[in-house]
């Protein structure tokens, strides 16, 4: 298998149609699709109510080993880290994946990506690494992407991790309404005229 393989849009979304098809999916994705919640305080002043339980607090992946899954969160929340607005870790981005991948069996070349990456992932030692090295540990990874003259044997796993992530994160509810502020199909009652000055010379 290409060491360099990323599965294609159209490759992602139908893993996540079959997935969605699966015994069980309604319930993820109604979960999925619930707003983030977090601590910061209303603009009265009032503190948002803590998040109550619900099958991400115990959630048991079904793709990923119970270390991979975790050492796959930690990535992700790297990646689109929490602050004004929800990450990775309120648009539950790793959840999202493993969720996928139970469908990956009809698509192997994805499977085998996979399985390769988070072994690449292991042997940097990002598993078993604080969280201080973990951030470390994914800028070497990512360096081939700033300097082209750089390389790292994770490089591919960091690649596929990143587009996966970004694809989990921008679908969700958190990404792409709570972060893009996505208001849905709509279209504009008046078109305004430009009113820049530098605009109105001919």
């Amino acid at each position: 298998m290409d060491a360099d393989f990323l599965p294609t849009r159209r490759e992602m979304m139908e893993l996540a149609l079959r997935a969605a098809a699966l015994p069980g999916a309604s319930v993820f994705l109604s979960a999925w699709a619930q707003p983030a919640q977090s601590g910061h305080a209303h603009q009265s002043g009032t503190a948002i109510p803590p998040p109550q339980p619900n099958l991400f607090d115990n959630y048991q992946p079904k793709f990923f080993s119970p270390e991979e899954f975790k050492a796959l969160e930690a990535f992700t929340e790297i990646l689109i880290p929490t602050d004004q607005t929800p990450g990775a870790r309120e648009a539950h981005c790793a959840h999202y994946i493993d969720f996928v991948l139970q469908a990956s069996d009809v698509v192997p070349s994805v499977q085998a990506a996979w399985r390769r990456a988070m072994k690449a992932l292991k042997e940097t030692g990002f598993h078993a690494a604080e969280a201080g090295r973990r951030v470390e540990l994914v800028a070497e990874m990512s360096r081939p992407e700033r300097d082209q003259g750089a390389q790292h044997a994770a490089y591919f796993a960091y690649r596929l991790i990143k587009q996966q992530t970004a694809f989990a994160f921008y679908t969700s509810r958190s990404g792409m309404i709570e972060t893009l502020d996505y208001k849905g199909n709509s279209y504009n009652v008046v078109f305004p005229a430009c009113n820049h000055p530098e605009h109105q010379i001919v």
